[in-house]
């Protein structure tokens, strides 16, 4: 049985000791991604990726203006505030003569909740191959500066490119093509009919197939997929721009401001070249697969710009404290949405799978939202944590945290 403590030097960081600008990225990424998220939660794979498929032009435009907004883009910063947060964690620690017994306990617990959500609750989990991911990137944590940076923009590439060149994959083979087509991008309708049959029956088949799709997204899309190479490379540049200061909120508005900017103008024009290219094309699944570099770029491009425009708000004195409450209980509020969108679906739930417009959808995550920044809120008021981070921090410090706040 855990006993109780006091947070300790060696305890859960402190919330004076939080970075106030880490938490509203942390917030906003956790509310973007559900924005995209929550349409493979409702209807296949597929519709994800392929604006296409939306029976309206008003859920066409919406997806399309995800496409500017969301997609890629804030996953980026989903995964290099990870990095951040291993090295914000391990400067502490470092500080107070620890080793990193702390840091790879906390990330092996990520992999069992992970687990847990990945196979049993939604196949499109990302805390599992957060874990996993971390375990490697705790090792690069005390290289020195010029070398991390190099270190990591060589990961970044090379993971880049072997995703790529996987994803390039069915354009030259057509049997390939053939198989994976009506999977990811143009489902026929009795393939369609089959995956809301399976949603709404029994809930053992259905947890069953969750388990063996998560299998096969671990398999084909982070293994062979080199997903996991790109996620080690992000979260090695999270630590870079931690260290170097973006990510602690210390670089001048008179450099973030233009640079964010110039960044985000520059991923638009990549999402307008990628978009113009599918409209020409007639959404070919081919010109897809082939322009997904450029997908990766803008989403690394926005990411960054992102990150240098919401330092400069915080420079202007945006505080945005629902925001840092909802950052500070990302754990809980991703899990949450989770729940949120996958009750919407399936059987037991509302029994909507493959059959809501994406306008709806934005009326649930709208909903969402506002009940997230005011709940976030108002548990922090009373509590030290979110109901998952407490667990968290219970089993990582191997001791009971409190809870109230006293």
């Amino acid at each position: 049985m855990m006993q109780t403590t006091q947070n300790t030097d060696l305890g859960p960081i402190l919330v004076q000791e939080r970075i106030d600008y880490l938490d509203v990225l942390r917030g906003l990424a956790v509310m973007a991604i559900f924005i995209v998220n929550i349409k493979s939660m409702v209807m296949p794979f597929a519709f994800y990726i392929n604006s296409s498929l939306w029976l309206t032009e008003t859920d066409r435009l919406i997806a399309l203006t995800q496409k500017f907004l969301v997609d890629d883009k804030w996953r980026t910063i989903f995964t290099a505030l990870y990095g951040a947060g291993l090295m914000m964690m391990w400067t502490r620690l470092s500080q107070r003569g620890a080793g990193r017994s702390v840091l790879f306990r906390r990330t092996a617990w990520l992999c069992v909740f992970g687990a847990v959500h990945l196979f049993t609750i939604w196949e499109g989990d990302i805390l599992f191959i957060y874990g996993v991911t971390g375990l490697l990137a705790i090792l690069f944590l005390n290289l020195k500066t010029r070398t991390l940076i190099i270190t990591s923009l060589a990961i970044l590439i090379i993971g880049t490119a072997w995703q790529c060149v996987f994803a390039a994959g069915p354009v030259f083979d057509p049997v390939l093509r053939a198989e994976l087509k009506p999977l990811f991008w143009a489902p026929s309708p009795e393939q369609i009919a089959e995956e809301v049959l399976r949603q709404n029956g029994p809930i053992g088949p259905r947890v069953l197939h969750r388990a063996i799709g998560g299998a096969e997204y671990l398999l084909f899309y982070f293994l062979l997929g080199g997903f996991w190479l790109v996620t080690l490379g992000l979260m090695l540049c999270g630590m870079t721009l931690y260290r170097t200061g973006l990510l602690r909120g210390t670089w001048s508005v008179r450099v973030t401001l233009p640079l964010g900017v110039v960044l985000l103008v520059a991923a638009w024009g990549l999402d307008v070249v990628q978009v113009n290219a599918l409209t020409d094309s007639n959404y070919d699944f081919d010109r897809y697969s082939l322009n997904q570099w450029m997908a990766s770029l803008d989403g690394y491009l926005g990411g960054l710009a992102y990150c240098c425009l919401i330092s400069a708000l915080v420079s202007f004195g945006f505080k945005m404290k629902a925001l840092q409450a909802v950052g500070r209980m990302a754990f809980t509020n991703y899990i949450a949405c989770t729940l949120i969108g996958t009750t919407l679906g399936v059987g037991y739930g509302f029994g909507l799978y493959g059959d809501i417009a994406l306008t709806q959808l934005m009326l649930v995550v709208a909903l969402t939202f506002i009940a997230m920044l005011i709940w976030s809120q108002v548990w922090l008021n009373r509590f030290r944590f979110g109901p998952l981070e407490w667990l968290w921090r219970s089993l990582v410090y191997r001791a009971k945290q409190p809870m109230r706040r006293v």
